[in-house]
């Protein structure tokens, strides 16, 4: 259970609580992006994280979108994304992860927030990595901000093993990109 593991990390929030009405969870789940990404200020470093916004779907921002859906099984454009339950449930999870990355909890079953950072598209990715959840925060540093790029669960172990010899190479790295 998730309690046995974080004492801050809030419940999974399921369809099955909304008798399977994906409308009425997806307009929860969307109140609780509101307040955890627009109307409330999230910082990670002492620097700002702030969303990218456009390009809306369905009136709804992009990164809500990024949390919340995955990619689909050969992609026509780059958008196309289904939803995907899990990020779902956990959608609550992504600022509390920006915000406790640096836990000084001494819960018995947790690892820690793994951190590392890595190059894409010549910007340098915060990966903030959950291993005892399976969940993954990214986001990218800009000159006066850091901006929330998604946070997905991770399924399959492999994945996972590739995650942690992320970690690994970073730690061994010794100094932060720059």
């Amino acid at each position: 259970m998730i309690e046995d593991i974080c004492l801050w990390l809030p419940k999974i929030i399921t369809l099955e609580e909304f008798d399977g009405n994906w409308n009425a969870y997806n307009d929860a789940i969307y109140k609780i992006f509101i307040n955890d990404f627009i109307k409330n200020k999230l910082y990670f470093q002492n620097k700002k994280v702030e969303i990218r916004i456009n390009p809306k779907e369905n009136n709804y921002e992009h990164a809500f979108i990024h949390l919340t859906r995955k990619e689909v099984d050969q992609p026509t454009d780059v958008n196309d994304r289904i939803a995907d339950l899990r990020r779902c449930e956990r959608i609550a999870w992504n600022r509390k992860i920006i915000e406790n990355y640096e836990c000084k909890n001494s819960c018995p079953n947790c690892r820690k927030i793994l951190y590392y950072e890595e190059y894409y598209k010549n910007n340098i990715r915060i990966n903030l990595l959950f291993a005892d959840v399976n969940f993954k925060v990214i986001l990218e540093k800009r000159k006066n901000y850091y901006l929330l790029i998604t946070g997905y669960y991770i399924y399959y172990k492999h994945k996972m093993s590739k995650e942690l010899k992320k970690v690994t190479t970073y730690l061994q790295q010794k100094t932060p990109l720059d």
